[in-house]
């Protein structure tokens, strides 16, 4: 009993080597299929989240995204909403923009960018608006998270 369990245990050791060699080539495509499915999503904490607004100016766009309160389990009580600014020439221009990221028509916080000198100044007019959590200068135009305090787990 004990031999015919060690000859079956090395048989499905050789099947599952043949079966994995020849996959081998192929995980680079399936991979790339598995990627393109819809319910695979990049985490909201990585992308910013989806664009919630955009708002386009004569000289660049503005793309607010939706708030992101990521938590293992349900929100979190700290989270962040992107903003990003694209300019439309290569020349970058100095943008002070007020910003309603919930769209309920009212101002939650004032941007200050000066490309120019590589800097940007938030004014919160908000109490759950928090400081700026990270900002970059992308190749055309600059992106800023914006720390927030989730008022729903206040209550």
């Amino acid at each position: 009993m004990k031999k015919i369990f060690t000859v079956l245990g090395f048989i499905w050791a050789a099947i599952c080597l043949l079966i994995v060699l020849t996959m081998f080539p192929g995980l680079d495509s399936f991979s790339k299929q598995m990627a393109k499915l819809p319910f695979m999503k990049i985490n909201p904490s990585l992308s910013g989240g989806d664009v919630a607004k955009t708002i386009e100016y004569e000289s660049y766009t503005v793309n607010i995204h939706k708030p992101v309160f990521a938590a293992l389990i349900g929100e979190s009580s700290r989270g962040f909403v992107q903003v990003e600014w694209i300019w439309k020439d290569s020349i970058p221009v100095p943008v002070y923009d007020s910003v309603d990221f919930n769209m309920d028509l009212t101002t939650d916080f004032i941007i200050e960018i000066d490309p120019l000198n590589d800097t940007i100044k938030i004014v919160s007019l908000q109490n759950n608006v928090g400081e700026i959590e990270a900002s970059a200068r992308t190749g055309n135009g600059w992106i800023a998270r914006i720390g927030l305090i989730n008022e729903a787990k206040l209550e």
